[in-house]
C-alpha cells in the first residue's frame, strides 16, 4: 500500500479525469442558482428547471425578485421543493442586491467576509455556500460533500464528521492549491465517484493500492 499526500492524490487523479468545464453554466448567475436547484434532486430535474427560470428571468437577480412567488415556484417546480428553493433563490438575490448585484465587487472582498455572509442566509448551508464561493465568486474552497467523504474514505483516510472541521484539515493540507486547483479536485472527486459508484467499485480503480495521509 502506498502512502500519498492530497496533492500527490490530485495529480493521480489529473491524470486519470478531465475535470475541465465540469461544473455546467453559461454564466455566473446560471452557476449560483443551479447550487440552489440541485439540492435533493438531479441535474436533470435541475436543467429542466434552469431553463425555465432562464426564460423568466434572464438568470438576472434582479428579475428573480421582481418575479412573484406564484410564477417563481412554477418556473423551478421541476427541481423540486420548489417552494422552498424559490424562498432561498430570493433571499440569495436580496442578498447581492447590498453589492449591486455586481459580482466583480464580491470578488473584491475576503472570502473571509462572504462565507459567513452566505451561511446567514436560510436555505444555504456550508456545502452550497462553498459552492457559491468556489464556481460563483471565484474564490478557492474545498467541499465537504459525501462524494468527499466516500473517497476520503476508500483511501483508509476518513474526514472529521464536523463539515468545518473537515474543510479545514484538507485546506491546511494541500500545499499551494490555486482557485482552479480546488475546482479541478471537486470536479474530480465527483467524476471518480459517478464512474466507479463508491465504495462498492474501488478496489477496480486507479487508486485502488494508494492510502491518503494527512496532518491532523
Amino acid at each position: 500500500m502506498k502512502k500519498i499526500n492530497l496533492n500527490e492524490l490530485y495529480d493521480l487523479m489529473y491524470e486519470h479525469l478531465d475535470p475541465n468545464g465540469w461544473w455546467p453554466g453559461r454564466s455566473d448567475w446560471h452557476v449560483i442558482w443551479s447550487t440552489i436547484l440541485i439540492q435533493n434532486t438531479n441535474w436533470k430535474n435541475v436543467d429542466k428547471a434552469l431553463a425555465t427560470l432562464y426564460q423568466a428571468t434572464n438568470f438576472w437577480p434582479e428579475n428573480i425578485l421582481n418575479l412573484s412567488d406564484n410564477k417563481l415556484e412554477k418556473a423551478i417546480a421541476s427541481a423540486g421543493f420548489f417552494t422552498r428553493k424559490a424562498a432561498t433563490l430570493k433571499r440569495l438575490a436580496t442578498y447581492f442586491q447590498k453589492y449591486e448585484f455586481d459580482l466583480d465587487r464580491c470578488r473584491q472582498l475576503s472570502k473571509e467576509q462572504l462565507r459567513p455572509e452566505l451561511l446567514s442566509i436560510k436555505g444555504i448551508g456550508p456545502e452550497t455556500a462553498d459552492v457559491i464561493l468556489m464556481y460563483g465568486i471565484q474564490k478557492g474552497e474545498f467541499v465537504v460533500d459525501t462524494y468527499a467523504r466516500r473517497l476520503f474514505d476508500c483511501l483508509a483516510c476518513p474526514l472529521p464528521s464536523s463539515y468545518q472541521k473537515a474543510k479545514e484539515l484538507v485546506e491546511a493540507n494541500v500545499d499551494h492549491f490555486t482557485l482552479r486547483n480546488y475546482q479541478n479536485f471537486h470536479a474530480m472527486i465527483v467524476m471518480f465517484n459517478q464512474k466507479y459508484k463508491l465504495p462498492k467499485e474501488f478496489k477496480t480503480t486507479f487508486l485502488n493500492n494508494y492510502q491518503l495521509i494527512i496532518t491532523k
